[in-house]
């Protein structure tokens, strides 16, 4: 590597992190002292499951929102709903299905913990497409798989979605003390 380029390669990433750094830059899942995303979503609590699919989203919800575990006393509790469809992609001639898709809506209430008033809703769409074939065991592993990629997703966007939903509503209820509308992600 020429000094020329080497020369380029650390000016352009002092440039980057000066940039970054003067910009108020700050990882939403950053979690030290200083910090206030952990401590605004420890406060809330997420609702027991009804069935497996909503077991593997509130765990999934429980790795993003509250790392280090359910809060003593929550200010909020997220109930959420799950639907499920599987579609058709993909028919060939012979009319035998090859590939299908894995639609999961969640609509999502963060509730007061005291009062039970919904403070906010919001809803998620996740898609993932699996394979078919001529294997049931294969069938059921591929589908199982979609699942969980379309839970995992769906849980990221009522976590932090386009721009960290709860997080966001959170952080605007605590300094205004107002409620907000719904928004759909």
């Amino acid at each position: 590597m020429s000094w020329s380029r080497l020369y380029r390669t650390i000016l352009c990433t002092a440039l980057l992190a000066a940039v970054l750094s003067g910009c108020g830059f700050k990882p939403l899942y950053r979690q030290d002292r200083d910090s206030d995303t952990v401590p605004q979503f420890a406060q809330i609590a997420i609702a027991q499951p009804d069935d497996r699919v909503s077991q593997q989203l509130r765990n999934y919800l429980l790795d993003i929102l509250t790392p280090h575990g359910a809060p003593d006393r929550p200010s909020y509790l997220l109930e959420y709903r799950i639907t499920e469809t599987v579609g058709s992609v993909f028919v060939t001639r012979s009319e035998e299905i090859t590939r299908n898709n894995l639609q999961l809506s969640v609509a999502c209430y963060l509730r007061d913990y005291q009062g039970g008033v919904v403070v906010f809703s919001l809803s998620a769409t996740s898609q993932a497409s699996y394979n078919v074939t001529q294997a049931d065991y294969a069938n059921l592993v591929s589908e199982k798989n979609a699942r969980e990629r379309a839970l995992r997703d769906a849980a990221e966007q009522i976590a932090v979605g386009d721009e960290g939903q709860v997080h966001a509503h959170l952080v605007r209820h605590s300094n205004h003390g107002q409620n907000t509308p719904s928004l759909r992600v």
